[in-house]
């Protein structure tokens, strides 16, 4: 909550010749940020500063970076090797607004921990452009742990969240916030999202462990579950935290796996129901 003005940083990083870690917290003044310090600089964290114009990062050190705060902010200078990212856009502007938007993905090609909002789902999510119809067009190979949260009303659904998982071959952990409002069933998803969800194969044999959050046992969010489950074979864990508003009874049973053996974990409040035996295989039911 202070005044941060561009001379103060480059002084800083001048006068801290060891300096590791940054954080500007509701900070302001801002203007153009530039982030080149040594070789030992390591994090950088930035939650609800106002009046950034751009934040250049030109430091390879670099392994952390979170950021909070409009999407058309941010510029990567190579070689950068990020590990471990949250990226939380505000949800006024989409992700096309991203000036640097390639060389975004090309940098998140190294992460190994992500967390990002629908914001960047909806912006990297298959679409119609000029008549044509286009996939997703990155590859994150090392990423080994993901959290996708929803914010508010929005337009993301369960082809838009698995179209982006599945690019991620590696993944270990995975971690889904639905939020307060349900997945609509729009014309998108029901003329061409719905059949390429249904159609598709994806497997999982990495993933050990799958987090739900926002829980609100609707159609839309059961779909999508029991894709993950049928299609990771050895899945370890499942945990489900119902909405603050769902007042329907948790039935395991309505979950489907493929795994023989699953420890499975349904959060109500302070509540919790735990069950971990035996799974009969595909279409057999939670005991």
């Amino acid at each position: 909550m202070v005044r941060v003005i561009p001379y103060f940083i480059k002084r800083l990083f001048s006068s801290c010749a060891v300096l590791q870690s940054l954080g500007l917290v509701y900070c302001s003044y801002i203007g153009e940020l530039t982030i080149k310090g040594s070789n030992r600089f390591r994090t950088l964290l930035i939650r609800d500063c106002g009046n950034i114009i751009l934040i250049t990062i030109d430091t390879p050190s670099i392994s952390t970076f979170h950021y909070d705060g409009e999407i058309n902010k941010i510029k990567f200078v190579n070689p950068i090797r990020l590990n471990d990212v949250i990226l939380d856009f505000d949800t006024t502007k989409g992700v096309q607004q991203l000036s640097e938007r390639g060389d975004l993905m090309e940098v998140l090609r190294n992460v190994e921990t992500l967390s990002v909002n629908h914001t960047l789902l909806e912006g990297l999510s298959p679409r119609y452009v000029n008549f044509e119809y286009r996939d997703m067009e990155y590859y994150l190979p090392n990423l080994k742990e993901l959290q996708l949260v929803r914010r508010g009303l929005s337009l993301v659904n369960p082809w838009d969240i698995l179209s982006f998982v599945k690019n991620c071959p590696q993944i270990e952990r995975l971690f889904l916030d639905f939020g307060d409002y349900a997945m609509e069933a729009a014309s998108y998803w029901n003329l061409v999202a719905k059949e390429n969800f249904e159609n598709s194969q994806t497997e999982f044999p990495q993933l050990k462990l799958l987090k739900v959050k926002g829980f609100k046992k609707l159609e839309l969010e059961e779909k999508l579950l029991n894709y993950f489950l049928l299609h990771a074979r050895f899945l370890e864990s499942l945990i489900t935290i119902e909405s603050k508003g769902n007042r329907l009874k948790s039935k395991l049973s309505n979950v489907i796996t493929a795994s023989k053996k699953l420890f499975v974990a349904v959060s109500r409040k302070s509540q919790s129901v735990l069950a971990g035996s035996a799974r009969k295989l595909l279409s057999g039911t939670l005991g």
